[in-house]
């Protein structure tokens, strides 16, 4: 597993929004603050936490044609995702709906247009993440809530049993994005205590998945904030 050769943190605030669409791509929500271990989501204490809004009710299941449609624009956009459930953000008729999209064993991504009007990608976590640092200051329906992203740190356990070999994940969050090739970047927790800052290819992006363990990050000057909180 290569490393990272250079860690960042992003905390650029949220700029201003088009309708529902989410930041472009390289804008991303700050780092979420800190939280308690009572307070802290993961995917094994989902339902005892308080959800963004949108979450508590969930997205009705697209129908067929639905499903076919946002795999397709998922599919042009290079999103890391077999689609197995879809529905579009808004009832209104659109030539350029917006959806979320389900993934089979992966992250789930929310699929909305820029500024430019061009579909842009966000996945659950990083949502997630942001609409628990905004508030209510967050676009309404700007948070994942099909049934098959009920509980979205799950979407990483792809991601961290390739930059963690022997981790059980128990929880999870974004830290920001960007660079050249650009990278996503999540802290996960393992149940055992230990801690991982991993960087994974933007979807469409050359960059290689790479990984801190939090030592290694601390000695680096980034502390992680998930590790030490033994799951299960």
């Amino acid at each position: 597993m290569h490393k990272i050769g250079r860690l960042f943190v992003l905390t650029a605030a949220l700029t201003a929004f088009v309708g529902p669409a989410f930041a472009q791509m390289g804008v991303v929500p700050p780092p979420p603050a800190a939280r308690s271990g009572t307070q802290q989501y993961n995917m094994t204490e989902y339902g005892s936490v308080n959800r963004p809004t949108a979450r508590l009710t969930p997205r009705e299941s697209g129908n067929p044609m639905v499903v076919r449609s946002a795999a397709k624009v998922a599919a042009d956009l290079h999103a890391p995702c077999d689609v197995i459930d879809a529905a579009p953000l808004s009832t209104r008729p659109s030539s350029k709906p917006e959806y979320e999209i389900a993934c089979k064993d992966a992250l789930g991504w929310i699929i909305s247009l820029g500024t430019n009007g061009k579909p842009l990608l966000n996945d659950c976590v990083a949502l997630d993440a942001g609409a628990l640092a905004a508030g209510k200051a967050w676009p309404k329906g700007m948070v994942c809530s099909l049934p098959g992203n009920a509980a979205p740190v799950a979407g990483l356990k792809p991601i961290a049993a390739k930059a963690a070999p022997g981790c059980a994940l128990s929880d999870g969050t974004f830290l920001g994005g960007g660079g050249d090739p650009p990278i996503l970047r999540y802290e996960i927790a393992c149940k055992d205590g230990k801690g991982y800052i991993v960087d994974s290819p933007a979807p469409g992006s050359s960059a290689p998945l790479s990984s801190l363990t939090c030592d290694e990050a601390k000695a680096a000057g980034v502390a992680c904030t998930l590790a030490g909180k033994k799951k299960g």
